[in-house]
């Protein structure tokens, strides 16, 4: 079995849940990611925030000249998440399922890692060349 845990990224970028949505932005926009968990102090997985959830709070902070709003407000609750010793395989069938594109790691209720295609991408591709001989 393929572990997560063996693959997985460390999750460098997180926001806490007073993360205003103009810092979100900033680290998305430098960073050129999607998205990231939204975490409380104690690391704990409380939602995830995408540029889409960004763009709907920019329209209606354009729009009604609103400003300070923070990652709490914004977030999509009850992410789907994965643990650090699933299964690469079962990961795999879920993305390859139109499920997200990257999921939190989480481990004792707290955000440990990050998994996207591309790490499962590259798992599938190594065990592929281990079990056939192929490059």
């Amino acid at each position: 079995m393929i572990l997560v845990r063996d693959h997985m990224k460390p999750a460098v970028h997180v926001f806490n849940e007073n993360t205003s949505v103009e810092e979100i932005v900033q680290v998305l926009i430098k960073s050129k990611i999607s998205g990231g968990p939204v975490i409380n102090d104690n690391k704990e997985l409380l939602g995830y925030v995408t540029e889409q959830d960004c763009i709907k709070q920019m329209l209606n902070d354009s729009y009604y000249c609103e400003e300070h709003q923070i990652a709490s407000d914004i977030m999509r609750q009850n992410p789907l998440f994965v643990s650090p010793d699933e299964d690469i395989v079962k990961i795999a069938e879920m993305m390859a399922n139109k499920k997200p594109k990257q999921y939190p790691v989480v481990e004792d209720g707290k955000v440990v890692g990050i998994i996207t295609r591309a790490e499962v991408l590259n798992a599938l591709n190594v065990a592929r060349i281990k079990a056939c001989g192929h490059k």
